[in-house]
């Protein structure tokens, strides 16, 4: 059975054999060559050649002026989709975004100069012999990040690429070679020009990545992100500063606890790190264009976390010896216990687990959070039922416990409290037991 690489290999020849068949050089170029060289998993290939986009437009049945006035065609073959990109130099970057203009050169190695790192400065011919001017191959076997050409010049060019530059040491193990480094820490304001969403994009990319502990560290180190479009007010730069003061968090990251994670749960946890209650969260999220399904998850996991530990925290009066047995006084602590379980319900199952995640981390002070961590996974593997849905009434019941009663929100609550009752494990999932309670909580909140 052919593997997805060596199929999309496949198809990228074919394209390569037409354009050289018709008289033009042709390459796979860019981050499938690197991650050839790497043998990590590609997902897509381009392609750069000398033929322009009108010649390439002829030559493929199947093509698609996809970004034409930058001489890029998307020609699909076989069902796998290529950019074919016309070697080119660019013009000036006025919006330190994109090129002024564009200009179409009869040169791979040129075409090639305008890259940004020397890893994705590579080019492979239609025989898999590399094509590697700027020792790219050299640099990955040296674990080294560098650009292409100048530094200032790269970053001057497209602001973003000094977030790409954390995001790729990050994901693939790479130092900074120190000309970037340096530039990186002049060039920084220039990142005001970058649109947020782009932004985002990069920062998913690293703390969504292989290795987001790194990521996190590069980020901190750099002090890159006080310098975007919107001011992020984002503190895993506080972070910095706490790790000289106490080390709790450096050996969180360290550690690489967040690799283990949830992507949600990953953000929410470099949240709680920085000290942020969920509303700063959401501004922050709502700033960096987060999709609204990610932002509403990750505000569940916050909202789960701030609920369970101010109930750790509330009794001012206990002293640190009495905090620290929190944890081990926890199997008889029914208010906590039910606590948990109350919110753990009405945010949903994944919340939960993620919430158990970040326990692992060292913001929970005076407490034992391995302790905690373990006591509500029990309670959480025990729960036979997580939403109204599972239980053996619903809510056409509730409103036949008496005939004076009107539609309204009480439904839902008091469907909700049965749930927890069943899943606290003080009814059985029994239509006569739940109707039996339903009414005793509709004669205690006196429902009419």
């Amino acid at each position: 059975m052919v593997d997805q690489k060596s199929a999309l290999l496949s198809e990228a020849r074919n394209v390569l054999h037409n354009l050289i068949q018709s008289g033009y050089e042709a390459y796979l170029v860019g981050g499938f060559v690197r991650d050839h060289v790497l043998d990590r998993p590609v997902h897509d290939i381009d392609i750069a050649t000398s033929a322009v986009p009108e010649e390439v437009l002829r030559l493929f049945s199947r093509a698609v002026p996809t970004g034409i006035e930058h001489g890029t065609v998307t020609v699909i073959s076989g069902g796998c989709s290529f950019e074919v990109t016309t070697f080119r130099r660019e013009g000036g970057y006025q919006d330190h975004r994109r090129p002024d203009y564009v200009e179409f050169v009869d040169s791979l190695v040129e075409d090639l100069s305008r890259r940004d790192f020397t890893m994705n400065a590579m080019a492979m011919d239609i025989d898999g012999n590399v094509i590697d001017p700027f020792s790219g191959k050299s640099d990955l076997t040296a674990g080294v990040l560098r650009c292409v050409g100048e530094a200032d010049r790269r970053f001057e060019e497209d602001a973003l690429r000094m977030l790409r530059c954390v995001r790729f040491a990050a994901n693939y193990g790479l130092q900074i070679d120190e000309e970037a480094w340096s530039a990186m820490s002049r060039l920084r304001p220039s990142l005001k020009h970058i649109a947020m969403e782009r932004v985002r994009i990069e920062l998913s990319k690293t703390i969504e990545g292989s290795d987001p502990a790194r990521g996190v560290d590069l980020l901190l180190r750099s002090g890159l992100l006080v310098y975007t479009k919107e001011p992020l007010e984002w503190r895993p730069m506080a972070l910095a500063d706490r790790r000289s003061e106490d080390m709790s968090c450096q050996p969180y990251l360290e550690q690489n606890r967040l690799k283990e994670m949830s992507i949600a749960a990953r953000w929410a946890s470099l949240f709680i790190l920085g000290d942020h209650p969920a509303h700063e969260a959401e501004a922050i999220m709502r700033k960096l264009t987060f999709s609204n399904e990610m932002k509403n998850h990750i505000l569940r996991v916050l909202y789960l976390y701030e609920e369970i530990h101010a109930a750790l925290m509330k009794s001012s009066d206990r002293s640190s010896e009495q905090k620290d047995g929190i944890a081990a006084d926890m199997h008889h602590d029914i208010e906590f216990q039910e606590l948990f379980i109350d919110v753990s319900i009405k945010l949903g199952r994944q919340a939960a687990y993620d919430y158990l995640e970040l326990l692992q981390q060292p913001s929970l002070v005076g407490t034992s959070a391995s302790g905690i961590r373990e006591i509500a996974k029990a309670w959480l593997d025990r729960i036979q039922v997580w939403a109204p849905s599972d239980l053996a009434v619903n809510g056409h019941d509730m409103m036949q416990l008496r005939t004076s009663l009107r539609k309204g929100p009480w439904i839902g609550k008091l469907l909700h409290r049965l749930t927890v009752d069943v899943a606290l494990g003080r009814l059985a999932n029994t239509r006569e037991l739940l109707l039996a309670h339903a009414e005793q909580y509709v004669e205690e909140w006196d429902i009419h």
